[in-house]
């Protein structure tokens, strides 16, 4: 089984909205006692026990909207059913702390969802997203998800990347459906509304 995190790389990103995937990535890691290490493409890999059975564990190195470059790579090394496959994400289209599992589906507009499924040739994979949003009305959501969580943000997201890890580990062990009927709730609503938060759509050119 493959858990492909979604990230940007280098010290620039690592605290921001967009790399929550790799976050989970990190707690898995540190969990089974493993290390991530340069992999024979355009990512670190990593392989421990999750929920009972052996994963590989993948950061593509590329940016956000080439990450199916790493799927490619790693797919004529090992082998790669989409089945077989989990995706962690962030998501601006659910509320700071939300989770939701997904069977299938298409990118929802998210860069480096629809780079996969471009490179995969196939939508029939488990995504597990993380939400950041939503975005503030007049900011550029390009620049929304490069952003740093502010403190009180970071202890939500840090939560939030802590319970997504648990949901993979249900995932391999139970099955996606099982891990949705756990994970898949709305965090309780904020005391009060930020500033006219709203909605918005995905940035372009996603670093």
């Amino acid at each position: 089984m493959l858990l492909l995190l979604l990230g940007n790389p280098t010290d620039r990103y690592r605290l921001t909205r967009h790399n929550l995937g790799w976050w989970v990535g990190d707690i898995l890691a540190e969990r089974a006692k493993v290390a991530f290490k340069p992999g024979k493409g355009d990512f670190f890999i990593a392989e421990g026990r999750i929920g009972g059975q052996v994963v590989r564990m993948v950061k593509p190195t590329t940016f956000m909207n080439e990450s199916g470059r790493a799927l490619d790579q790693y797919a004529s090394l090992y082998g790669l059913e989409p089945a077989a496959l989990i995706a962690v994400a962030d998501d601006i289209d659910l509320l700071l702390g939300q989770i939701r599992i997904r069977e299938r589906g298409s990118s929802g507009g998210h860069n480096g969802l629809t780079s996969v499924i471009e490179r995969l040739g196939s939508e029939e994979f488990v995504r597990v997203r993380c939400g950041v949003g939503p975005v503030p009305e007049g900011i550029d959501p390009a620049e929304f998800v490069l952003d740093p969580f502010g403190s009180d943000e970071f202890i939500v997201a840090r939560e939030m990347a802590t319970a997504a890890a648990d949901a993979v580990a249900m995932i391999v062990a139970r099955g996606p459906v099982a891990a949705a009927n756990v994970y898949n709730r709305k965090p309780p609503a904020p005391e009060k509304p930020a500033d006219g938060l709203a909605g918005a759509n995905r940035p372009g050119e996603g670093e």
